[in-house]
């Protein structure tokens, strides 16, 4: 067994996202993830997150429709969010990636997936075998299979099929860390134009 075989044994192979580098390609605006941040979310997110990070990093998809990213660095909207939630406790939240629009892949320590899509205010928690899998061990795969055909808002302009196609021909790619936004917020009667 080579290397790189050993290290896709630690993980169960059906849910590896390490694939979807053949399928989205190598992430843009790529940046190292230091080992003593993999280390620490040991046991707090998925193994194959962790092993993702080590052979390729947190950066960018699809021209920037999603991005993965660090989850200290978003901490705060995790307080924001959650904070007195008796079922979703911060300390137990990680956002590992967003989308353009800022739509959040948010891992819970218990919970395991929960989507929040801040421009529509709406949040799903995925449902999930948990006698089956550890809450590391678990699937983060289906979610990462979607990036591709998820995040397209529709668009009031006929000439995009999307409102991802539309900002990123009138805006331009969205770099790391950055996001569109809508002002004022859909969720408080603004357009997605």
């Amino acid at each position: 067994m080579n290397a790189k075989e050993e290290k896709m044994a630690d993980t169960y192979p059906k849910f590896d996202i390490r694939k979807y580098i053949k399928k989205y390609g190598e992430l843009n605006y790529r940046k190292d993830v230091p080992e003593n941040i993999c280390k620490n979310y040991k046991y707090k997110i998925p193994d194959d997150l962790i092993l993702f990070w080590r052979e390729h990093g947190i950066g960018t998809w699809l021209n920037g429709k999603f991005q993965f990213c660090i989850p200290a660095y978003y901490s705060g909207i995790v307080d924001i969010l959650f904070s007195g939630d008796q079922d979703i406790i911060p300390e137990k939240t990680h956002i590992v990636g967003y989308s353009a629009f800022g739509d959040l892949l948010i891992w819970n320590e218990d919970l395991q997936t929960c989507e929040v899509n801040l421009p529509e205010s709406t949040m799903s928690i995925g449902m999930w075998d948990f006698d089956e899998f550890n809450s590391h061990c678990a699937p983060l795969e289906p979610l990462i299979s979607r990036i591709g055909s998820s995040f397209d808002y529709p668009t009031q302009n006929k000439h995009y099929k999307s409102l991802f196609s539309e900002s990123l021909a009138e805006v331009g790619e969205v770099t790391f860390g950055k996001c569109y936004g809508f002002f004022p917020a859909l969720a408080l009667g603004g357009s997605p134009s």
